[in-house]
């Protein structure tokens, strides 16, 4: 196999922020979020949040490379553990600064929607189309994310020259494998182009959110996040698959 996954660690991290930038540079709801591209500063932005939550969250990287050059990154995955306790109620998801707040097991962590704090958010985002989208998510967020502990599927990015060789599918059985292995279940949110690969590993279609886009940059319409579960059985049905 070319291709193999091993774990992360916090070095890689700002290599992996570089892929997510590239893999989602043609993604409508991304270009309208960030109009300003993938800047140095966001960059920076991202990759400091992410190491925080690596350091203080029970979150796992796991990283694909080519066998015959292991230190090149071609793709990643990131998902975090949810402890069951993900805030509900009207105020559920802020702080009095506005902030989305999110409870795990070691502690609350706060995540401004633009990941950066003014000026460089204000310069480089256009963040009311994030939170005109992010209210219905965190909705659905509180069906799936409470009252259990359930794996979240934060990332999973693959650098475009390298997508449609399976580098995603590997990412995905990755942590299905964590997840059986655990007895938990999972939950994401998915673009309709990898709808069927997450089917494929035992995922059902449980929500979606559209929003047009057309209301903040002409030329867009409308843009659909589907909202995807996978319950202890998904190992079930995904043994069924292979053998089909």
């Amino acid at each position: 196999m070319p291709f193999q996954v091993h774990p992360g660690n916090l070095e890689d991290l700002p290599l992996c922020t570089a892929i997510q930038w590239h893999a989602l540079a043609s993604n409508p709801f991304w270009q309208v979020h960030f109009p300003n591209g993938g800047t140095q500063d966001l960059q920076n932005c991202m990759t400091y949040h992410t190491e925080y939550e690596f350091n203080n969250l029970d979150m796992y990287v796991f990283k694909a490379v080519n066998t015959s050059r292991p230190n090149d990154i071609l793709g990643y995955a990131k998902w975090t553990i949810e402890e069951g306790n993900l805030l509900s109620g009207a105020d559920a998801g802020k702080t009095t600064t506005g902030e989305q707040t999110i409870t795990t097991q070691h502690e609350t962590a706060t995540h401004s929607p633009s990941f950066c704090p003014p000026p460089v958010a204000d310069e480089n985002s256009n963040d009311s189309v994030f939170k005109a989208w992010l209210p219905e998510v965190m909705d659905i967020r509180r069906t799936y994310l409470t009252g259990t502990r359930t794996i979240m599927l934060d990332d999973l990015c693959v650098l475009p020259d390298h997508q449609r060789q399976g580098l995603g599918t590997l990412l995905l059985k990755k942590l299905v494998d964590f997840a059986d292995n655990r007895s938990l279940p999972c939950y994401l949110e998915s673009t309709p182009v990898a709808f069927d690969m997450y089917l494929h590993q035992g995922f059902r279609k449980v929500d979606e959110v559209e929003i047009d886009l057309a209301n903040w940059t002409k030329g867009y319409g409308m843009y659909k996040t589907v909202m995807m579960y996978r319950d202890v059985s998904g190992a079930l049905d995904r043994q069924r698959d292979e053998t089909m």
